[in-house]
């Protein structure tokens, strides 16, 4: 995981604002399709970049932008969408699963009092 640019409190703020811009834009507009994938995405993929995963952001603006250009400028959504929302699901899935999880602070105490025992024997 990369470092974050910014507090956890600050990237909401930040998403949130833009959440919010965008959905004024839209109701500006009227133009709610393909807009709303805009609105939700680009926000949703600001946080992730600054809180530190930027491969998430890199994931959420290909799905989300690409669903936008598609609708936008007609493209066959046929095939290039069920393969972009597979890509998107395996990358989740093997994110989830295949990268190892940070010890929890139970944990990390627990070994500790472990490690306590232990030359308490010797």
């Amino acid at each position: 995981m990369n470092h974050p640019i910014t507090s956890r409190k600050k990237a909401h703020a930040l998403s949130t604002a833009l959440f919010l811009l965008g959905i004024a834009a839209l109701m500006f507009t009227e133009n709610w399709w393909p807009g709303i994938m805009l609105a939700v995405g680009l926000p949703l993929a600001l946080r992730q970049y600054l809180v530190g995963r930027q491969y998430d952001a890199i994931v959420s603006l290909v799905i989300f932008g690409g669903v936008f250009v598609t609708v936008q400028y007609e493209i066959s959504w046929q095939i290039f969408l069920p393969i972009l929302f597979t890509l998107g699901a395996l990358y989740i899935l093997a994110k989830e699963f295949l990268t190892p999880e940070p010890p929890t602070e139970e944990e990390k105490e627990e070994d500790l009092q472990h490690e306590i025992d232990e030359s308490k024997k010797k």
